[in-house]
């Protein structure tokens, strides 16, 4: 077994084992951040693809202040992130009338406890995925890596009300799936 250490100064080396080793040992965790911010696999795929060339191109970079696979997340959400917002048409310009207006996202801790027993990953992942590009974008920095709102406005280049506001939108939106989703489930059975 190989340590991150020897894969490192292999692939440093251009050594194809080595190469492939990396992408062996860390592709399903890197094609998971992918598929949280794209809207299918096929974009998930293209962003994976180039999450990896910026890997094998700045491993040079890479000075083990972190764990390996911690200084690959960062790239591969940051190349996610890029991404998503190459390809947004209208950025995240909020109206008056969409910033004024409060949502009220509010599920009880019982009733989120209960759809959370009933929904797979897949089933998640999916209902991430169908949202529009700068919901499932501010969904995705703020609930799962954990950016602030200040981070998220300095990354995105918005303003921290505008994040604030966005992820309001994409919590209403996912809370409607899930209702939805659960009165199916429930009215099927």
């Amino acid at each position: 077994m190989y340590s991150d250490e020897d894969i490192l100064e292999g692939c440093k080396r251009k050594e194809r084992f080595f190469q492939e080793l990396l992408y062996k040992r860390f592709s399903n965790k890197m094609y998971g951040i992918c598929l949280r911010y794209a809207h299918d696999q096929a974009v998930a795929h293209d962003i994976f693809q180039e999450g990896f060339i910026k890997v094998y191109q700045n491993l040079h970079t890479f000075k083990g202040d972190s764990a390996l696979g911690s200084w690959m997340y960062r790239i591969f959400m940051t190349t996610s992130i890029n991404y998503i917002q190459r390809t947004l048409k209208n950025k995240f310009e909020v109206s008056i009338n969409e910033s004024v207006q409060p949502i009220d996202d509010s599920i009880s801790e019982e009733e989120a406890e209960h759809w959370m027993n009933h929904l797979t990953q897949e089933e998640a992942l999916i209902m991430v995925q169908e949202l529009p590009e700068k919901y499932r974008l501010i969904i995705n920095m703020y609930a799962v890596d954990q950016m602030s709102h200040t981070e998220i406005a300095r990354v995105l280049n918005i303003t921290e009300s505008s994040s604030r506001s966005q992820l309001s939108r994409a919590r209403k939106m996912l809370n409607d799936k899930l209702k939805l989703k659960m009165d199916k489930k429930i009215g099927g059975q």
